[in-house]
């Protein structure tokens, strides 16, 4: 496993273009998100997915949430009504433009929505049912918009929705310390661990399944 140590206040062009190296060839990477620090590959890359599930000890019939990019991203891969679509940009930033402004702050907590999924991307990323749990990285508070600047950028650069599922064995605690992850981990462990120190203490993202817009349901607040 390879670490690179990163500064968002001095990130460099090299390192996002490392990143997304990785990512495009189908390996997993360790990172910060704007909750918590994340496990993740590109979720078009059905072998990395698999390897994911291997690194957390998780079968690979449970589904996984995904990152996307943009609005747009998010009708390529999932079925969203103009009443779905309605829901979302009032939790979400109300507009495209807002959502790719990595100045936005965002009132609402990070949420994640189950939708209807078009199966575009591989059968092992929902766990082979018939919806996605999707998020696009949001900002909160002003801490938080170096991570969702960071998260764009290689969402963008990568032009795939990328696995995001928290960085621990399932049913077990995250490593206490990002130098302890090998211990942790072994004998399967990331391919890259992009350190960027302690993250401020958040909760995970909310999961709200709209499925069926007129009987929403708010499976993890």
């Amino acid at each position: 496993m390879e670490t690179l140590k990163i500064d968002f206040k001095k990130e460099k062009t090299w390192e996002i273009e490392k990143i997304c190296d990785y990512l495009q060839r189908g390996k997993v990477v360790a990172y910060p998100t704007e909750t918590v620090y994340g496990l993740g590959c590109a979720a078009t890359k059905a072998s990395a997915v698999k390897k994911v599930h291997k690194i957390k000890r998780s079968p690979v019939n449970k589904p996984l949430i995904i990152l996307v990019k943009s609005y747009c991203q998010l009708h390529e891969i999932c079925y969203v009504s103009a009443a779905q679509d309605k829901y979302i940009r009032s939790v979400w930033p109300k507009t495209t433009r807002q959502a790719q402004n990595p100045d936005h702050i965002n009132k609402e907590p990070p949420s994640t929505f189950i939708l209807r999924k078009r199966g575009v991307l591989p059968n092992i990323v929902s766990g082979n049912v018939d919806s996605l749990a999707v998020r696009i990285p949001t900002a909160n508070t002003s801490q938080d918009l170096p991570k969702k600047k960071f998260l764009i950028k290689i969402l963008k650069k990568v032009n795939a929705p990328l696995i995001s599922t928290s960085l621990n064995k399932q049913y077990q605690p995250p490593p206490a310390r990002l130098n302890k992850m090998e211990d942790y981990f072994a004998p399967y462990t990331p391919d890259l661990l992009i350190d960027a120190g302690p993250l401020t203490k958040k909760a995970t993202s909310r999961i709200i399944d709209i499925r069926d817009i007129n009987n929403i349901k708010i499976l993890r607040k």
